[in-house]
């Protein structure tokens, strides 16, 4: 197994058993958790994901809880959001922002009551950045981290997995809400998200006990539809568009750099941390702009491990945040974060990568299902 070193100060998530005992190799820290990140090949994890269903255990998404009688107005100036129409059930794709606009996580939120949210974090300690902002706030709010721990049941045969196991209610959930449920005596919360792009679901068990017993339950209800273990499959995410906090996005990107701009709600009342930065930023416009790309050449031996220099005429003009090769695709593909005038002619370009030179070929993203259909699916 391979870990980086295991130590009490990286947790273990309550499945991280099952994990090792379903064939888990290597594990990085991530939210001082430890995250498992290999069982299988990466195509042959990406084959299951496409094709029938992949469990992956994300407990790493330490979930920050809000909660008090001013909550709802504390979220209003945590997140860029508007968060007017969102109502208990309902669960939003969110950004935070500093005060020079500047993403620090881009968490899902999860409205749990009236005056209690759930933020389910990307790789980076919003604890820390929610309860600063508390002591100067001056609002009725709590701000913990309760003992929740999601794992996400992603593809086409999810949803069979997760109602053969919860009911079949599950199956009336809409994208981007979330229920409760259980399974003997283990209660869980269930939402319609998830990193993959496909239809699929999130299942935060509530305690940090049973989750070996979930984990079993699933795999053998999951057995007859071709369930396996996995880790959220980098080559989906980016064949959908799905852009990674900490590879893609790092703080010194703003919203409108990186195409989130339907994130920030320059209209509402609240004076949201980042508010005045980002309105200058909307006026002046951006220099540069993620976009997709293309890549020539052999299919590539590795992941990124580090952005790639882009050029044109041997100057830099942007990075390459993740590279992969798309088997269905047949091509080599990823993100670039590159001048927008650059962007807009788009001839020209090469990226250094480990393995030489390539020509690089701008493209839009989502490379697959454009319009982000396959998650949004009717479930009957």
């Amino acid at each position: 197994m391979k870990t980086h070193g295991l130590n009490p100060r990286i947790r273990k998530s309550p499945f991280f058993a099952s994990a090792l005992k379903y064939g888990a190799t290597e594990f990085h820290p991530y939210n001082g958790m430890w995250m498992p990140v290999g069982y299988d090949t990466p195509i042959n994890e990406y084959w299951n994901t496409i094709e029938r269903a992949g469990l992956w255990d994300v407990a790493v998404q330490r979930i920050v809880e809000i909660s008090g009688g001013d909550a709802r107005d504390f979220m209003d100036i945590l997140t860029s959001r508007g968060l007017s129409k969102v109502g208990v059930g309902d669960c939003r794709y969110t950004i935070i922002t500093n005060q020079d606009g500047g993403i620090l996580n881009d968490p899902v939120l999860l409205r749990m009551d009236e005056n209690k949210y759930w933020l389910s974090t990307a790789d980076n300690d919003m604890y820390l950045w929610a309860k600063g902002v508390a002591v100067f706030a001056g609002m009725d709010v709590q701000i913990e981290t309760p003992h929740v721990y999601p794992l996400q049941i992603q593809g086409p045969k999810s949803p069979a997995v997760v109602s053969a196991v919860f009911g079949d209610q599950i199956l009336d959930l809409k994208y981007y809400t979330w229920m409760n449920a259980s399974v003997g005596n283990i209660d869980v919360v269930i939402s319609r998200t998830g990193f993959s792009s496909e239809v699929g679901f999130e299942v935060y068990l509530l305690g940090n006990e049973n989750g070996d017993a979930l984990w079993e339950i699933i795999i053998e209800a999951g057995e007859p539809h071709g369930i396996s273990p996995g880790s959220p499959n980098r080559i989906r995410r980016i064949e959908g568009g799905v852009l990674d906090y900490g590879s893609d996005i790092i703080v010194d990107n703003n919203p409108f750099e990186m195409g989130l701009e339907r994130l920030v709600s320059l209209d509402k009342p609240a004076n949201y941390i980042g508010k005045r930065a980002l309105q200058r930023i909307a006026d002046t416009g951006v220099s540069r702009k993620i976009t997709g790309a293309f890549m020539s050449g052999d299919v590539f031996e590795k992941n990124n491990e580090h952005r790639w220099r882009v050029t044109k005429d041997g100057v830099k003009v942007g990075e390459v945040t993740s590279a992969v090769y798309s088997p269905r695709l047949k091509r080599n593909i990823g993100f670039v974060l590159a001048d927008i005038d650059v962007i807009r002619n788009r001839n020209g370009l090469e990226v250094d990568t480990p393995e030489g030179i390539r020509d690089l070929e701008i493209t839009d993203i989502p490379f697959i299902d454009a319009n982000k259909t396959i998650p949004r699916q009717t479930l009957r």
